[in-house]
């Protein structure tokens, strides 16, 4: 696997090609808008799409398909120059049209991220004991399978954990008290260097107590929260210390492009070995209130 990463703070210094077809999500905020107003520029063709977790489908503009489905919607795109804007889609969609695009042997094709320059702070933050609390998501499914990528939790094989760590400990919290996931097969990955100088702090500060409370203690690691690449090479790591009967579980709750590392180590492990766990929040709308860098991901899969 390959990633060539490009940033800056204007999209007007990135280098790429236009694009044939783009796979979106709906915009709720600055940088959504701004996104696909460039990507609808430069695409020949945007398609807007959407996972419904209940159902097990994806809604692909007005159209409804079962995930297994999907393959078959994409075939014609083989050959084509594809982007997915990783800004508008959550993990779950952003998972499902990568795997359809390994199954199909589409190796290429690109990620585009906006990233935040702030976030809005929940009305409490007059106290000072809740600085770090942001408002980020509105609503959570909860922890619900994604096709492909689904195992059963048990305690009858050692099932390792592995939280890539945001803001909202809650979802760790939640993770644990609706499962039989045991704390000491539970281990933490932590942006650093965060998108801005401090900002790993309000990820420590927040998740701090779960760990402790749960008894997270299978180690803590750290890698860059704009690199796909470094959060891939540590879960790659993690993954070598297991044993044979050993099952591994990604719970990506982190920045999104530590999700979209985590999406390419699932596409490269065996699916008996490997899932994911996912909560499927709503993202609160205009929750980034301005916008920082443009990232273009440009990934070749072996």
């Amino acid at each position: 696997m390959k990633i060539t990463m490009q940033f800056s703070d204007s999209v007007c210094s990135l280098d790429y090609s236009d694009w044939d077809i783009a796979f979106v999500g709906n915009a709720i905020n600055k940088r959504g808008n701004e996104g696909l107003e460039f990507i609808k520029e430069k695409s020949s063709q945007v398609i807007i799409i959407e996972y419904i977790p209940s159902i097990f489908k994806m809604k692909f503009g007005e159209d409804e398909f079962f995930v297994d489905d999907i393959n078959k919607l994409l075939e014609s795109h083989i050959g084509k120059n594809i982007l997915i804007d990783s800004t508008t889609l959550n993990f779950a969609e952003i998972l499902i049209i990568m795997q359809a695009l390994k199954d199909l042997c589409i190796s290429n094709f690109s990620i585009l991220y906006i990233e935040p320059k702030n976030y809005n702070i929940k009305d409490k933050v007059a106290d000072i004991l809740h600085q770090r609390d942001f408002e980020l998501s509105e609503s959570i499914v909860g922890y619900e399978a994604i096709p492909g990528h689904a195992l059963l939790l048990t305690s009858e094989v050692t099932q390792k954990v592995v939280f890539l760590c945001g803001y909202e400990s809650e979802r760790i919290d939640r993770a644990l008290e609706d499962s039989d996931i045991q704390g000491s097969n539970c281990s933490c990955i932590f942006g650093i260097p965060a998108y801005i100088p401090g900002w790993e702090m309000n990820s420590f500060d927040n998740n701090i107590t779960v760990i402790k409370e749960k008894g997270i203690s299978g180690g803590i690691n750290f890698c860059g929260a704009t690199n796909p690449l470094a959060i891939y090479k540590t879960l790659d790591n993690i993954y070598a210390g297991l044993e044979n009967d050993d099952e591994m579980f990604i719970v990506p709750l982190a920045t999104k492009p530590m999700n979209i590392g985590a999406c390419l180590f699932l596409l490269s492990k065996p699916k008996e070995k490997v899932a994911v766990l996912y909560d499927h929040p709503k993202e609160i709308k205009d929750k980034a209130i301005e916008i920082s860098k443009w990232h273009l991901f440009d990934i070749t899969l072996s």
